[in-house]
């Protein structure tokens, strides 16, 4: 015999579907929930008017009517809640606070030096995070959720962070439980490239498509997936670290010739060693850099066209691979490695369609930078809708 339901997970379960509904349409009436859910009336009634006591819903203006007083218009309140988003790349945090419309109403940069204490960095931090809730005129009590995207591979139990040495300033920090002490709110952490790839499947050029990886190369290299619409992590959260992948024809894994700190390496060494390139003189009076190489290939240099080509070749293995194995149907290029001359990604979609039996997309990120905050907005959103009732 089935256990009546009980009169509170009906609340909780008739307000989540009047909350999803006039999310979906923008707006309703009561008399629309009513049909559109087959919710009696008076259940609507008592319903909505909880959602409008919490300030979850709100009344706007009239619709129309074919006969009789025209129906009171409800619409969800984007402001509820908000949400407050930090990217951590490596010494210069991109702080975002949006809504639950999904609208970013500001981003901030913070400066962090490596060599920081622990004190100083939160201290920056919560500086940033206080003023941008403060300029958009939010209390600390409507922070819903902090979201933050970090280079790694992050334990969501305890936070810890297992990450390559050039992202050690951030391993050495316990951010989940300091900002969650503070904030009072629930903070969830994730890997920065899987939130790029959030980012671009549902705000980027990923939107039409359900199987899809965004592949990072710049200080590291490592991919986010997307399977049937979903974030794929695999049950230690390392989907995609994919810098670890041995390259047969060369010595070392893939990071170790694609991320920029080597590849930089490697090319002041092949330059001291004597091998003949615009960039000799060039780095004379610049630092080492993307727009450097794009300088020399501009002006036809041959060892910094062949140095692209063949990162073109080896990222083209590596993301064909990929396809092969997960059947994708887009390759998102993003990180500094993308800058590169055009050649760059052409080479990549050359390698691929060499490899693969079908057709695949490779494009660049539309969203660039802003991929991961865009992720970490999608990912606090649902978080809080999911548990805005309760």
């Amino acid at each position: 015999m089935r256990n009546p339901a009980n009169p509170s997970s009906v609340r909780v379960n008739n307000q989540k579907l009047i909350i999803e509904h006039i999310r979906s349409k923008g707006s309703a009436s009561r008399a629309e929930l009513s049909k559109a859910l087959s919710i009696s009336k008076p259940s609507i009634s008592t319903n909505v008017d909880g959602l409008i006591d919490q300030g979850i819903l709100v009344e706007q203006g009239s619709g129309t009517s074919s006969g009789g007083r025209k129906p009171t218009m409800l619409v969800f309140n984007g402001n509820y809640r908000c949400i407050l988003s930090m990217d951590l790349n490596r010494n210069k945090p991109m702080i975002a606070l949006s809504n639950l419309n999904k609208e970013i109403l500001k981003v901030v940069k913070i400066d962090i030096n490596i060599d920081d204490q622990k004190p100083l960095i939160i201290e920056k931090m919560t500086q940033g995070m206080n003023s941008l809730l403060k300029e958009q005129g939010f209390a600390v009590e409507d922070l819903g959720v902090i979201t933050i995207a970090i280079p790694g591979v992050i334990d969501e139990d305890t936070g810890k962070i297992f990450a390559n040495p050039q992202f050690n300033l951030w391993s050495k920090l316990n951010l989940k439980s300091i900002l969650s002490e503070i904030y009072n709110v629930p903070v969830l952490m994730k890997n920065d490239i899987s939130m790029a790839a959030l980012g671009e499947k549902y705000f980027g050029c990923g939107k039409p498509y359900q199987y899809m990886a965004y592949v990072s190369a710049g200080l590291g290299v490592g991919a986010g997936i997307i399977i049937n619409n979903t974030l794929y992590e695999g049950p230690r959260k390392a989907a995609g670290e994919i810098g670890y992948m041995n390259i047969v024809c060369e010595n070392g894994n893939l990071e170790d010739h694609l991320s920029t700190i080597k590849l930089f390496k490697k090319i002041e060494n092949d330059l001291n060693n004597g091998v003949e390139s615009l960039l000799k003189r060039k780095l004379e009076k610049k630092d080492m850099s993307i727009e450097l190489m794009n300088e020399a290939v501009e002006e036809k240099d041959a060892y910094t066209i062949k140095t692209i080509l063949k990162l073109g070749q080896m990222m083209g293995n590596a993301v064909a691979n990929m396809a092969l194995i997960l059947d994708l149907e887009l390759i998102v290029m993003g990180g500094m490695l993308s800058d590169l001359d055009p050649m760059f990604l052409e080479t990549i979609r050359a390698t691929v369609k060499q490899i693969l039996p079908f057709d695949i997309e490779v494009k660049k990120s539309d969203l660039k930078s802003m991929a991961g905050i865009y992720g970490l907005i999608e990912l606090g959103e649902g978080f809080i809708v999911r548990e805005m009732v309760n």
